[in-house]
């Protein structure tokens, strides 16, 4: 079973974002759908042990000009509790296994994909953001330009064996001209095996 989230993003609502994923730009929680179902942005989205999430983002307007992408995992807390990227590396301990960032074709030319040679592992956040310096940060890099259409997305899998609440942060980019991109995060929360 797989569980299927797409995050809302008004672009309209947004100021200028972080110019590199080292300095995203704090949003409020979005509004999202899960499944197909309507979701108020402070619902903590239960799975079940071992279930596939698959995050996406979308333009809330349907705006034709501004494309985002997730790009970026921060595992901040899980159980009340500060994550650190050695637990993140360790299956028997972490809430969530590695992020893949996937691209599916889609039905439209895009400005907005992940760089193809990209090897995303768990590091710390650097200290350039303010208050999860040090967290565990998975990221994927973008790039802006006419492309092949693509429908960007991250998906990982929750832990068989630890159970519990996880906020992590969810970074995205924006681009409104094909050229730039610009970054923001938020975070959202996944409650593990409830």
């Amino acid at each position: 079973m797989a569980t299927n989230i797409t995050f809302l993003i008004d672009s309209t609502k947004l100021q200028k974002g972080g110019p590199s994923i080292n300095a995203p730009v704090a949003v409020s929680h979005p509004p999202f759908v899960l499944n197909g179902k309507p979701m108020d942005p402070e619902y903590k989205v239960p799975i079940g042990g071992g279930e596939n999430v698959v995050i996406y983002t979308e333009e809330a307007n349907h705006s034709q000009s501004v494309k985002v992408a997730p790009c970026g995992i921060v595992a901040h807390t899980f159980k009340g509790e500060a994550l650190s990227p050695s637990i993140m590396k360790d299956p028997t301990l972490r809430p969530i296994d590695i992020p893949n960032f996937e691209l599916y074709p889609g039905p439209v030319p895009d400005f907005i994909a992940y760089l193809p040679d990209d090897n995303p592992q768990w590091t710390a956040a650097p200290p350039s953001w303010p208050y999860w310096a040090g967290n565990p940060l998975i990221s994927q890099g973008l790039y802006a330009s006419m492309t092949r259409t693509y429908v960007p997305y991250v998906t990982f899998n929750g832990s068989r064996i630890v159970s519990g609440e996880l906020q992590y942060g969810l970074v995205f980019g924006l681009t409104r001209d094909g050229t730039s991109v610009e970054y923001f995060y938020f975070n959202p929360y996944l409650v593990i095996n409830s």
